[in-house]
């Protein structure tokens, strides 16, 4: 007979699994810590996960797909590349203003290319189609180099607004992000595909 999870201890799993993965990184982790921070016996994490990678792999693959569909959505919407830029760093950092342990794990997952994901290969694919698409558009309205390629647009799209977050909640953990803020680091991101 199966045991069914108690959505309490589950979300504490997954907050200490977050927390965990931003104070030591993938390679830190380990299990015993995270079922210590969460409350939990590593027995009892054991049950519902078989290793840290699945833990870690399950919370990074919702993460990276949220990611990348609000990318998506928003470069399929706008007009302009700085337009696509704007919206998704907007929704990055008003979703830090209300969820600043989320937000960092998000750039902890964009940032950590070590992270396990079962998805991994097609993220992959799935955006480097994506910024094929923002260099059809950005050469399109002339605001980026016709010679860019796909990987700097992923590295730009990805490093310097994610940097930027970790950055100023490292500095300070009550970090509230303004819209001259967001406009800034999308002109930034215009700029340095220029």
């Amino acid at each position: 007979m199966s045991r069914i999870a108690e959505p309490e201890k589950m979300e504490n799993i997954k907050r200490a699994t977050m927390e965990a993965l931003i104070e030591h990184g993938y390679g830190g982790m380990a299990i015993e810590s995270i079922s210590k921070k969460a409350g939990v016996s590593p027995g009892y994490l054991y049950r519902y996960y078989k290793s840290k990678e699945e833990l870690v792999q399950v919370l990074v693959d919702s993460t990276m797909d949220e990611i990348i569909d609000s990318f998506i959505s928003d470069v399929d919407s706008s007009s302009s590349l700085y337009e696509a830029g704007y919206k998704t760093i907007h929704k990055l950092f008003m979703k830090a203003n209300q969820e600043p342990l989320l937000a960092k794990f998000s750039a902890a997952v964009v940032m950590d290319i070590k992270i396990p994901s079962k998805d991994k290969a097609d993220n992959f694919k799935s955006v480097l189609e994506l910024a094929e698409r923002c260099i059809q558009l950005g050469i399109k309205t002339g605001e980026i180099n016709a010679r860019i390629t796909a990987l700097e647009v992923l590295v730009v799209s990805f490093t310097i607004p994610f940097r930027y977050l970790s950055v100023s909640l490292a500095m300070n953990n009550y970090k509230q992000f303004t819209l001259e803020e967001v406009k800034r680091v999308a002109k930034m991101c215009i700029n340095a595909l220029k």
